[in-house]
């Protein structure tokens, strides 16, 4: 008996196990030739994106595309073409197809769920009261939302919503009635087996899977999150922490997730907004979270996944063939993800990613003069600039660039906008109680503020701004709606301990020096850049030192005690800027630096007409952890302490590209000449300092 009892157990057992593996192989992705490269498909031609953010793709090869800031909806045929198909839409945000084939939008601007005719344009609301936000359910024409962000539609016709600023999925059927599916009256994070005890945090993106349930970006938690047909939420992959880990399920960590979609097997692709990545949820008998495309660094790259960069992309959509179709939102693209031999799309050369970048110049044009501070006119003491390092190059040191402009004010102070700009991002204040609490616009961040409060973190008379407390009445977050318009002169927050607002200037990716990129009247520059005494320093392709360069501020006197280098020649120069009304103890970061080789009576030296102007700061290089590339070990700057500028002149350092180079003396005959370096601000001032250096074969020792 005990061994007939065994035996049914062994079966039982087995029975489990293979009804298990059914289940986890349905789930798995059936081979097929991977996904390998990315390429260009809309909005780098004669039709611009201003701010691409929800896809959907047709069964004939049609795409279409909402775009927040023109408010309307794109559609780009198979053969590439491109045309409107709806407008006067209020910041759409994600759309969907209906099994009738219109498109469903979360048009965000307006409180509600609009139907979009392609073949006419027409454009109705099918849920929500235009313009009033709020929250309740019932008959659509009643139904209330709060900045809805995300659609789904599943077979039947229901459509799903990310009611993002309300915190809850909520459903419409095919009557119109709007009921809540899962989430409560704040936000937070709990899974919970009665839909309305569970809780999101700002949920942007929503799909539904194959077996009906859905599948929820939740974005303000950095999880995604699973809805069963029951209301039932559970939770998928994440572990709630704010960084782009791959791993598995509950090990594995998201960046703001902002978008979802799902594969016939059930495969979860995840547009990673705050990771600039393309993430891939297996839930295959190995589930696990990687990443498919993008790296460390935003940007704008095509071509091998493995290489390839997005900018903050905040849809997604799977084609009949199963690729990728990507709203690139901060590159201002529709791209593709594909399988070797598509060619569908272009991959954009460096030469046209830079012709598409917007320009300084014509940003500086867009609006009228001001400070960020009132009255708008007086001038202001700038702390910091453009491209200087912050923490400190050196051995187990971290060190980057500073990417704004530092405008000191006094504590409590009212920060005001300096440009007129509707906010884009779902989540757009970010460190809330830090002291890099901040606020990013389209095309301005601001920096080291109490957003949408005083100084005594009591709120302003402005519900643009939506606080959020803890139970001890604490800020414990501060959210501003997709869509939300702000005028110039706007209070957008008070200084906090750090006395000053860091201002941005640009587009995330693009930023701009803001000095050549704003408008700031009375801001004045005659003080020319110092180069330090002993401040030029000479190496070699090791970092040894030849000699201390004894220099001079004349060829005369440079000319006495020549410097005897060799090979390739590393060339360190010590300097920093004032500007008008800068404080004696205030160092302030250059502006351009460059070299020039002279023959001893002062002429170029072979293959020196000009100087190489190595380093310019009117752009950040693309690659963020560059810093260590321009400046030199030893280079330190932080909110206190001594501020060192030691820059390595003979790298390149300008037009976004950081590269190691060298002086290469053995170009030149042996013998004796001239190095002259030069240190540049931003208004024209200029210093130069001669060092006398005697060029000898490598061979010589």
């Amino acid at each position: 008996m005990k061994s007939i009892l065994k035996i049914r157990i062994l079966l039982i057992l087995l029975c489990l196990a293979a009804s298990f593996l059914g289940l986890a192989c349905s789930r798995a992705p059936q081979p097929r030739t991977p996904l390998n490269r990315i390429r260009t498909i809309a909005g780098s031609n004669s039709v611009r994106f201003n701010d691409p953010f929800g896809i959907a793709f047709a069964s004939d090869g049609t795409i279409y595309v909402s775009d927040g800031k023109a408010e309307r909806i794109w559609q780009i045929a198979p053969d590439g073409s491109v045309k409107s198909v709806a407008e006067n839409l209020s910041t759409p945000s994600a759309i969907a197809l209906a099994p009738d084939g219109t498109l469903i939008v979360a048009d965000t601007g307006s409180h509600t769920i609009k139907r979009v005719v392609p073949q006419t344009g027409s454009v109705t609301v099918i849920a929500g009261v235009e313009g009033r936000a709020g929250f309740k359910d019932g008959n659509g024409a009643e139904a209330l939302f709060n900045g809805p962000v995300g659609v789904a539609v599943k077979r039947d016709g229901t459509i799903f919503v990310a009611d993002t600023y309300n915190d809850r999925i909520r459903s419409i059927d095919k009557q119109g009635e709007v009921r809540a599916v899962a989430g409560g009256d704040e936000a937070g994070f709990a899974d919970s087996t009665n839909g309305r005890d569970a809780r999101f945090d700002t949920p942007c993106g929503i799909a539904v899977d194959v077996d009906g349930t859905l599948i929820v970006a939740d974005t303000g938690n950095n999880r995604l999150r699973r809805v069963g047909l029951d209301g039932a939420v559970t939770t998928i992959a994440g572990a709630g922490i704010r960084s782009s880990q791959d791993g598995a399920l509950q090990d594995a960590s998201f960046n703001a997730p902002a978008s979802v979609a799902v594969d016939e097997e059930g495969t979860i692709y995840i547009a990673e907004a705050g990771g600039s990545a393309i993430r891939v949820c297996s839930l295959g008998l190995w589930p696990h979270v990687t990443t498919l495309a993008g790296v460390a660094d935003s940007g704008l790259l095509d071509g091998e996944l493995e290489r390839a960069r997005l900018n903050s992309p905040y849809g997604i959509a799977i084609s009949t063939d199963g690729t990728l179709i990507v709203a690139d939102t901060g590159n201002r693209l529709v791209r593709a993800l594909l399988r070797e031999g598509d060619s569908r799309g272009v991959e954009l050369t460096r030469e046209s990613v830079e012709a598409m970048r917007p320009k300084a110049s014509d940003f500086r044009k867009q609006a009228p003069p001001r400070w960020p501070y009132d009255p708008p006119e007086r001038p202001r003491e700038i702390a910091a600039t453009f491209g200087e390092v912050r923490g400190e190059v050196g051995e187990g040191r971290e060190a980057w660039f500073h990417n704004g402009l530092d405008i000191p004010g006094a504590y409590g102070e009212t920060a005001r906008l300096v440009r007129s700009e509707k906010i884009l991002r779902p989540l757009a204040v970010d460190d809330v109680g830090g002291v890099r609490e901040r606020i990013r616009f389209p095309t301005m961040g601001y920096i080291h503020l109490r957003i949408g409060r005083d100084q005594d973190d009591k709120p302003f008379m402005d519900d643009r701004f939506i606080l959020r407390r803890d139970a001890k009445g604490k800020v414990a977050g501060v959210r501003v709606r997709r869509g939300t318009a702000f005028k110039a002169g706007d209070a957008v927050g008070t200084l906090n301990n750090q006395n000053h607002v860091h201002l941005i200037a640009g587009p995330t990716g693009s930023e701009f020096n803001a000095l050549a990129a704003l408008e700031l009247p009375g801001v004045k520059d005659t003080v020319a850049p110092v180069i330090e005494k002993d401040g030029v320093r000479l190496f070699d392709n090791e970092w040894r030192e030849f000699a201390d360069a004894s220099s001079s501020k004349d060829a005369k006197q440079a000319r006495s005690s020549p410097l005897v280098v060799r090979g390739d020649v590393r060339v360190v120069v010590r300097a920093y800027d004032q500007m008008d009304g800068n404080a004696t103890r205030r160092r302030l970061g250059l502006y351009q630096l460059g070299y020039q080789v002279l023959n001893v009576d002062g002429s170029p030296a072979q293959g020196f007409a000009e100087p190489r102007w190595t380093i310019s700061f009117e752009s950040l290089p693309d690659d963020a952890r560059a810093a260590p590339l321009a400046y030199a070990q030893g280079s330190k700057a932080n909110a206190t302490g001594e501020t060192i500028f030691a820059y390595i002149v003979t790298n390149i350092i300008r037009d976004r590209v950081a590269q190691e180079d060298f002086w290469h003396s053995s170009e030149l005959p042996e013998g004796d000449y001239i190095l002259r370096v030069f240190a540049a601000d931003y208004f024209g001032n200029k210093s130069t300092r001669d060092v006398a250096v005697r060029v000898v074969s490598n061979n010589m020792r």
